[in-house]
C-alpha cells in the first residue's frame, strides 16, 4: 500500500490498485504523477530484498528527476533500489544498448549521445547535408535532424520524414555520428528493438529484472516504442501500468501517433475503462473552456484549490504581442496578486518568441526563454555558471543537488565520461570549494568579471579533483570568451550585466517565462498568455486534412490546460490581416 501520507482519491486508488495490465486515461492537473508514484510504492513492497526493480518510464528527464524526487518522500529507506525512473532513451540505452550493443552487425562500441546543445551537433549536420549538396541548412533543417527516427521497419517517421533533403542525408548523419564516437536517439531505439527482436532471451533477461513497467504520457510513444514493449510484454513475466491522454497527444512531429494506443492496449488485454477525471490545476472557468475543446466522459471536473477562483479567461485582439503582453497581462498579474515567476508567455513555436522575449527585456521585466539568454546555451561553462550565479543569490534546499548536476554535465561534456564521483562525500567538497569561490568572487558584483575569474578558477578546482586534465580546465575559460563574443554580437550591455542576471535562468521563479506548449507540456502555471491566435498560425495554413488540424486542436488544449487562475488568448495583428484562430470561436472555446 502507498504510504499513509499520499492521500489518494477514490479513482487514484482504484487504478494504483488494480493488479493485472491497465490503460489508465487522465486528464490535466488530474495528479498522475501522485498515482504514478503510489503505484511504484505498492509494487515495490513484495520486491524487498530481491534484485527485482520496477521500472518508471517518462516522457522527459525533468518528470524522471521529479517522480525520483517525490518517490523518494514516500518509499522506506532502500526502497530507491527497486525503483529505476528514466526516459525511454535512458532505458534502452542503460538497459539494452550499451550492454547488448556488440549483438548488432557493425557496433563499434559504446558511444556518447549526440544532442542540440552539443556544438558537434551542427557540425555533424553541415556535413551529412554536404554529401548531398544542401550548402544552406535552415532552421527546420536541424530540428529535422534532431528529429531523425524510424519505425520497425528501419523506415524514417515523423518530422524528418516530411524533409525529402533530410531524408536523403540522414544515412550520412548516422554514419558521420558513428565514426565521432555518437549516438542519436532515435539509433539508440532502433538498435534495442533489433537486438530484442533478434535476441528473445534478452528480453526475458529484462522482464525478470522487471516484473512492472509503469509508462507516464502514453499517448505520445512511437510505433516502435510500442513494438519495443510488445517484445517484452510476450515474455509474460512483466504488467503494465500506463497512463495517457489522446487529448494531449502533441508530439506527432517525433513518429507519435494516438491512434496506436487503443490497439497496444488490446494487445496486452488492459483494462481501459477507468479514468482520473478530477482536475486540481485550474478553476472552473478555465475548464469549461478546457471541456469545449474535448468533451470528455466522464466530464472533467475543477475540484483543486482555485476552482471557484472568479476570472474569466481573457481575450485581446489586434495590435502586437509586446503591447498585449505590457498592456494588458502585467497589469493583471499585478492586480490578481501573481507574481511573474508563477505566470509564462506561451507560443507555438520559438521564433515567435524569441523577438518577444527580447522587447520585454529591453523594456525592464525579467525573463527567462528564448532570446533572453545574451550567450548560447550550449558553451561549456553556461549552466554551471548559471547555478553558480543562482546560489550566489539565494541558496535553497537543492542548491547543492542542482549543482552537484551541472558539474556532472560539464565534466561529462569536457571529457566525454560519466563523472558519478561527482555524487560523492569527495565530490559534494569539490562542490562547496567551487561555491565558496563563487560567493567570493561576487563581492565585485560585474558578471562578465566574475565570470572570467570564476571559469578559472573552476578550471583549477576540477584540475585539482583529478575530474579533468590540465588542457581541459582551460576550455572553461575559454568557453567564456566565447560567452562574451555571443553577448557582444548581441548587443548587450556587459558592463552592466550582473550576476543577478545570470542567476535567472537557473533561478526562474523571478522571471516570467517564455515557452513553446510542447516544452511546457506537464507544467501548470498560475497565469498563462497563449499568442499567435490568428488563423494561418494557429491551426498553421498547411495544416489542411482533419488530422492536421486535430494536432494542431490537441495543441492548443494543452496550452489551455497549464493554467491555473489566469487565463489570456491574444490574438494579435499580423502582416497578412488574418482573423483570429477558429479555436477562438464556435469550433473551439467560444469567446468570439
Amino acid at each position: 500500500m502507498a504510504s499513509p501520507a499520499m492521500m489518494l482519491t477514490g479513482q487514484q486508488r482504484q487504478a494504483v490498485d488494480y493488479p493485472e495490465n491497465l490503460l489508465l486515461t487522465a486528464c490535466p492537473g488530474s495528479g498522475k504523477t501522485r498515482t504514478l508514484i503510489a503505484k511504484a510504492v505498492r509494487e515495490i513492497e513484495p520486491l524487498r530484498n530481491t534484485p527485482r526493480k520496477i521500472c518508471c518510464i517518462t516522457y522527459t528527464n525533468t518528470a524522471a528527476q521529479e517522480i525520483e524526487q517525490r518517490a523518494n518522500l514516500e518509499m522506506q529507506p532502500g526502497d530507491d533500489e527497486h525503483l529505476a525512473v528514466s526516459t525511454i532513451h535512458a532505458f534502452c540505452l542503460t538497459e539494452i544498448y550499451r550492454p547488448y550493443g556488440w549483438l548488432l552487425p557493425g557496433f563499434r562500441g559504446a558511444a556518447r549521445v549526440i544532442t542540440r546543445e552539443n556544438p558537434d551537433f551542427e557540425h555533424i549536420a553541415v556535413h551529412a547535408a554536404a554529401q548531398i549538396n544542401l550548402l544552406r541548412l535552415t532552421p527546420a533543417d536541424y530540428e529535422a535532424f534532431e528529429s531523425l527516427g524510424v519505425n520497425a521497419a528501419g523506415e524514417i517517421v515523423g518530422q524528418a520524414a516530411e524533409n525529402d533533403a533530410i531524408v536523403r542525408a540522414a544515412p550520412y548523419w548516422w554514419a558521420r555520428c558513428a565514426e565521432l564516437g555518437y549516438v542519436d536517439f532515435g539509433t539508440i531505439i532502433y538498435g534495442s528493438y533489433r537486438i530484442l527482436r533478434d535476441n528473445p532471451q534478452i528480453a526475458m533477461s529484462l522482464s525478470a529484472k522487471f516484473p512492472w513497467f509503469l509508462i507516464d504520457e502514453f499517448q505520445d510513444t512511437t510505433d516502435l516504442q510500442i513494438e519495443l514493449l510488445k517484445l517484452i510484454h510476450r515474455t509474460g513475466r512483466s504488467r503494465f501500468f500506463i497512463v495517457g491522454d489522446l487529448a494531449q497527444s502533441i508530439f506527432g512531429f517525433t513518429g507519435a501517433d494516438p491512434r496506436l494506443v487503443a490497439p497496444f492496449g488490446a494487445f496486452i488485454g488492459a483494462r481501459t475503462d477507468l479514468s482520473l477525471s478530477q482536475n486540481f490545476r485550474s478553476s472552473e472557468r478555465i475548464i469549461i473552456h478546457a471541456e469545449r475543446l474535448f468533451p470528455r466522459a466522464p466530464a472533467m471536473t475543477a475540484d483543486g484549490q482555485y476552482r471557484t477562483f472568479a476570472t474569466d479567461p481573457i481575450l485581446v485582439r489586434g495590435g502586437t504581442s509586446f503591447q498585449a503582453i505590457t498592456e494588458h497581462f502585467l497589469p493583471k498579474l499585478q492586480e490578481l496578486g501573481i507574481a511573474l515567476g508563477d505566470a509564462t508567455i506561451l507560443g507555438k513555436d520559438w521564433a515567435s518568441l524569441i523577438a518577444l522575449s527580447r522587447q520585454l527585456r529591453d523594456f525592464g521585466t525579467p525573463v527567462v526563454g528564448p532570446g533572453a539568454r545574451p550567450y548560447r546555451r550550449s558553451r561549456l561553462f553556461a549552466g554551471l555558471a548559471e547555478q553558480l550565479c543562482a546560489a550566489v543569490e539565494e541558496t535553497g534546499p537543492d542548491t547543492m543537488r542542482q549543482l552537484e548536476r551541472a558539474v556532472f554535465h560539464a565534466i561529462q561534456d569536457i571529457t566525454g565520461h560519466a563523472g558519478f564521483d561527482v555524487f560523492s562525500h569527495a565530490g559534494r567538497v569539490v562542490i562547496i570549494r567551487l561555491l565558496r569561490e563563487a560567493l567570493r568572487l561576487a563581492a565585485h558584483g560585474a558578471a562578465v568579471r566574475w565570470l572570467d575569474e570564476m571559469s578559472a578558477r573552476t578550471g583549477e578546482i576540477l584540475f585539482d579533483a583529478g575530474y579533468v586534465d590540465l588542457a581541459q580546465a582551460g576550455r572553461f575559460y575559454a568557453s567564456v570568451q566565447e560567452m562574451k563574443a555571443d553577448m557582444a554580437r548581441q548587443g548587450v550591455d556587459t558592463a552592466n550585466l550582473t550576476i543577478n542576471d545570470l542567476g535567472l535562468f537557473a533561478s526562474p521563479t523571478r522571471a516570467l517565462r517564455l515557452s513553446t506548449i510542447h516544452y511546457a507540456k506537464g507544467r501548470e502555471y498560475a497565469a498563462v498568455a497563449m499568442i499567435g491566435l490568428r488563423e494561418g498560425t494557429f491551426p498553421h495554413f498547411r495544416a489542411r486534412s482533419g488530422d492536421a488540424i486535430a494536432a494542431e486542436k490537441r495543441l492548443f488544449y494543452v496550452g489551455v490546460t497549464r493554467a491555473e487562475r489566469l487565463l489570456m488568448y491574444v490574438a494579435e495583428r499580423d502582416q497578412w490581416n488574418n482573423p483570429p484562430s477558429p479555436f477562438l470561436g464556435g469550433a473551439g472555446v467560444g469567446v468570439i
